[in-house]
């Protein structure tokens, strides 16, 4: 079995408020956890209470990240072929969206391995959501193009579909570069296009804007700058 288990998105939370009792039940139950990180899986597992013969010190911790060979992850699957039954985590959010960690999950699928995922936050939906843009149909696009004539030509691409398919756009950013991201969204898309900016999700400092090109045009965008933002593209219905 493997637990894809779901994280907090801000590790400052209480993870009683995001995470169901079901999460506290698979983590009793694991023999070994998969992330990303071994600093991070350790605070995931201090939130649980273990019994007295086992603390979250003694669970096995195996990485599985973007440094991950072909051969490191066959090796995970040797290991869950022999029925043990292992959690997999992200640093924040679902596993497996956007996340190594699908890698690891196809291969369990293809040798009938059993696959179980808990609900919990994830940044992606909760910013479809909070926009309050029609999302029959959605992109996640992840991170977009860095060089400059490729991001401009992304952007177009994506107000195409927008205004021509009713497209609704998901993707993110470097916290340290959302306000050069905003400032070349605006310049380059037509002031009817609806952005929306979610911001620090779950967080006490959370807000949500949704205006469109013309609106966002008037903001100051460096109070963006280093924030935990999601990004979302769309239109008026």
């Amino acid at each position: 079995m493997l637990y894809l288990l779901p994280n907090l998105l801000d590790e400052t939370q209480d993870h009683k408020k995001f995470l169901p009792q079901s999460v506290e039940e698979a983590v009793f139950d694991i023999e070994g956890l998969i992330a990303e990180d071994e600093k991070n899986a350790r605070k995931f597992l201090k939130r649980f209470a273990f019994s007295r013969s086992r603390t979250f010190r003694d669970i096995p911790i195996r990485l599985l990240n973007e440094h991950s060979k072909k051969e490191d992850i066959e090796d995970l699957l040797s290991t869950l072929k022999q029925g043990n039954t292992w959690g997999l985590i992200s640093d924040c959010g679902l596993p497996c969206i956007a996340d190594p960690g699908a890698s690891l999950v196809f291969l369990a699928n293809k040798h009938k391995i059993a696959v179980k995922t808990l609900p919990g936050p994830s940044s992606v939906i909760m910013a479809l959501q909070l926009s309050g843009l029609y999302s029959q149909q959605f992109t996640f696009a992840g991170y977009l193009p860095k060089e400059q004539s490729s991001l401009e030509a992304y952007i177009k691409t994506m107000e195409k579909e927008i205004f021509d398919k009713g497209m609704v756009y998901v993707f993110i950013e470097a916290p340290y570069r959302n306000d050069k991201l905003l400032k070349q969204l605006m310049s380059s898309l037509k002031d009817q296009v609806v952005l929306c900016a979610a911001v620090d999700l779950t967080m006490e400092t959370q807000e949500v804007f949704t205006m469109q090109i013309s609106r966002w045009k008037q903001e100051n965008v460096e109070r963006f700058h280093k924030r935990q933002v999601v990004f979302v593209l769309g239109k008026v219905r």
